[in-house]
């Protein structure tokens, strides 16, 4: 539009000539430091202190907070997006902020801010840029990748039975699992799903724990019966053949705990204390898994064989 900031930089590049934004229109080479002219000196310098101080900080922070990031880490970043963008602004003798013309206070900073948002985006993409396709065909690829799949998940499309082994997982075991495996980290899970850090950690080893019982086939080689002590074995013949061969390929504890909780109807207090555990480790496998292992019937079989 005439008489706006962008068709006078759009003027400016006609009759510039050289498109470079070195000296002389020179296009600079990565990583290429530039001496400045003690007028360029002086322009950097208030320009620094004009946006300085935290100013440009500050819209970093809320810009990167707008693509879902945690403030705590925003704010970490911030830091270095605002360094990269003196650095590039320093480098660009050619462009506006660094040029001879005077600008005014407006130009300024919405030219200081898109750097900033310039940086943000290179930033976030040399982030992506060793990300790789995964090869879904792999069985083995998918069985551990299978959490990934969800009614929200729109960046692939697995095959039909790994989507129904997630579907199956309660609604809030199932969100905390797949931020978990998409990288989260712990308490950032917490804070998408709403609750505290340990129940953030309990609802992942749950919804782990659902499917082994649902699936299986997803788990390690069963546990020989004869290797069990032999108040295990009794309470394994208590169950169905589903449920031994789900209890079989846990881990210790968590057959264990199930076995005291739905064999003999312990709660999660005396759990404990027979297992010298402490509540929080078998916290996860009562609940949704006990109420999964006592649905496990003979209809089961052909899934848990």
């Amino acid at each position: 539009m005439p008489g706006t900031l962008t068709k006078r930089i759009a003027d400016d590049a006609v009759t510039a000539g050289p498109t470079g934004n070195g000296p002389g229109g020179r296009k600079l080479q990565n990583g290429e430091i530039i001496p400045l002219t003690p007028e360029q000196s002086e322009r950097l310098a208030a320009l620094y202190a004009e946006f300085g101080g935290g100013r440009l900080e500050s819209y970093a922070r809320r810009k990167l907070m707008n693509r879902g990031m945690r403030r705590s880490e925003a704010a970490t970043l911030a830091e270095d997006i605002v360094q990269e963008t003196w650095v590039a602004v320093a480098r660009e003798t050619t462009k506006p902020l660094m040029g001879p013309k005077p600008l005014g206070e407006d130009d300024r900073r919405i030219l200081l801010f898109a750097q900033v948002k310039t940086q943000i985006h290179q930033h976030l993409r040399r982030g992506m840029a060793g990300e790789g396709p995964v090869d879904w065909s792999d069985p083995v690829i998918c069985n551990w990748l299978c959490p990934l799949v969800s009614n929200e998940c729109v960046r692939t499309i697995l095959p039909a039975y790994l989507d129904r082994m997630v579907a199956a997982l309660p609604e809030r075991e199932r969100q905390a699992l797949l931020l978990r495996l998409e990288g989260m980290n712990m308490r950032l899970v917490a804070e998408h799903v709403g609750c505290s850090y340990p129940t953030a950690n309990r609802l992942v080893e749950t919804a782990l724990l659902l499917l082994q019982i649902d699936n299986p086939e997803l788990s390690g080689e069963p546990v020989a019966v004869e290797t069990l002590p032999r108040w295990e074995r009794d309470e394994l013949n208590r169950m169905s053949a589903a449920q031994q061969a789900a209890l079989l390929r846990m881990d210790e504890v968590s057959r264990r705990a199930l076995l005291l909780h739905v064999g003999q109807g312990l709660n999660i207090t005396d759990v404990s204390r027979k297992l010298g555990v402490p509540r929080y480790q078998v916290l996860p496998v009562l609940g949704a898994c006990a109420k999964s292992l006592r649905a496990l019937n003979a209809d089961d079989m052909t899934v848990a064989a």
